[in-house]
């Protein structure tokens, strides 16, 4: 089990190096990241974009262009169509979201006729390493699923687990959060969480609890507090969030409040896809990549 990020990294350098396909790279962190990736072993870059800027890029930083697969485009939509073809192509490979909207990357992964999308519905997954937590904590959806429906919730669970135990995570336990820790009826996120645990509860592969307030989830303090009595309780490694202004709102805060280092992938894809924060650092945009390289040799 994975207690931090340096150990992810540490992990896959011992790893077959795998092929970084990056929609437009023209960002001097996402260059940084990318090349620290190259330097470490992890990754073969391949840059699609402008060449020019990239190239200038390069320069300007004191990175030799030796090494570098470089695409030129004359647009975001043609970067976005060209990496994903590329992914398309080769089973091991990643893809990384650079300077462009999400929207514009993930339309491309899902075309038809090229794209990356199985059966499996698309979530995110967030992985934070929070320093007063003990562990890694894998967090959905904050990105992608708006508003979840319960039979959306259970696909990206399915998502969530997949992901998580090619990480290497035994029995993962997994948290459906809510405000509180009881059914009510007047708070949807409740009723949901009772009835998507009691379809899942009997099952091998793993812990699963709720609907659980946020703190009885992380903290073994509040749930002896609070009479919660769980394995879950207190020791979570997966948060489920109702929606994804929750999601989207912890996620943001425990990062630039709670002094923790973000990391973000697509799931549900034929390929891991690096997708990040634009107000990620490049730590995090490090560490995105060696998750989908540890994911990918695994998977």
């Amino acid at each position: 089990m994975f207690r931090n990020f340096q150990q992810v990294v540490d992990y896959a350098r011992k790893l077959e190096t795998k092929d970084l396909i990056v929609a437009n790279p023209e960002d001097r962190a996402i260059i940084i990241a990318i090349n620290d990736a190259f330097v470490m072993g992890l990754i073969r870059p391949v840059l699609v974009g402008n060449k020019k800027t990239i190239l200038d890029l390069l320069m300007e930083l004191g990175i030799s262009k030796k090494g570098y697969e470089i695409y030129n485009t004359q647009d975001k939509d043609e970067a976005a169509m060209m990496s994903v073809k590329l992914v398309s192509k080769q089973k091991n490979s990643i893809l990384m979201k650079g300077q462009l909207h999400s929207k514009r990357l993930l339309e491309q992964v899902m075309n038809k006729e090229y794209g990356l999308v199985e059966e499996k519905l698309l979530s995110h997954i967030g992985v934070l390493d929070v320093p007063s937590y003990h562990k890694l904590l894998f967090m959905s959806d904050s990105v992608m699923n708006v508003l979840p429906t319960e039979e959306e919730k259970k696909h990206i669970i399915s998502n969530t687990v997949d992901f998580v135990t090619s990480l290497g995570i035994f029995k993962p336990k997994i948290a459906l959060i809510s405000a509180v820790e009881t059914v009510n009826e007047d708070i949807p996120s409740t009723v949901e969480a009772r009835n998507i645990v009691n379809q899942l509860k009997d099952n091998d592969e793993y812990y699963i609890g709720g609907p659980f307030s946020i703190d009885i989830a992380v903290s073994h303090e509040s749930a002896i507090t609070k009479n919660v009595n769980h394995v879950v309780a207190g020791d979570a490694d997966i948060l489920i969030f109702p929606n994804i202004e929750a999601g989207n709102t912890f996620y943001k805060s425990i990062t630039f409040l709670g002094n923790s280092t973000p990391a973000g992938l697509i799931l549900g894809a034929k390929n891991p896809i690096v997708l990040t924060s634009r107000a990620d650092s490049y730590k995090s945009r490090l560490y995105s990549i060696a998750l989908a390289v540890v994911s990918t040799d695994i998977l």
